[in-house]
């Protein structure tokens, strides 16, 4: 994973790479405002962590200083439970169980999927 050091490059002088990720490792899917169960997304956590060791390295080499982190929760809607499962299931590093999988194949109505979501501003340091 050389994207860091790529992006070095690419990066203008002084300039300013966005990195946000979302970082929930079991995020809630509700419908009518009750929780259905939560999404099972530690796989794509082991992918974060991979980025964040390689953006570590590279702050460490003194090619990007760390700006600012932020964290928030970003709300995903859906008009229906089988729209949420179809695009869900398709995340990378994201299991839908079960239970959950059921219920949403079975929701009418308007489905969410909160994340927390980290935004990290990196400035190219040389």
């Amino acid at each position: 994973m050389h994207a860091p050091r790529n992006i070095h490059v690419a990066l203008a002088p002084d300039g300013v790479l966005v990195d946000t990720q979302p970082v929930s490792a079991r995020p809630p899917v509700a419908s009518n405002g009750g929780e259905l169960g939560t999404l099972d997304m530690r796989d794509w956590l082991d992918t974060i962590h991979a980025v964040d060791e390689r953006f570590a390295e590279t702050i460490a080499a003194g090619l990007y200083e760390l700006e600012r982190e932020s964290w928030f929760v970003v709300t995903d809607t859906y008009d229906n439970g089988p729209e949420c499962l179809d695009i869900v299931s398709g995340w990378r590093g994201t299991r839908v169980p079960l239970g959950v999988s059921q219920q949403l194949a079975a929701a009418t109505s308007t489905v969410t999927v909160e994340q927390q979501v980290r935004l990290r501003l990196l400035r190219r340091a040389s």
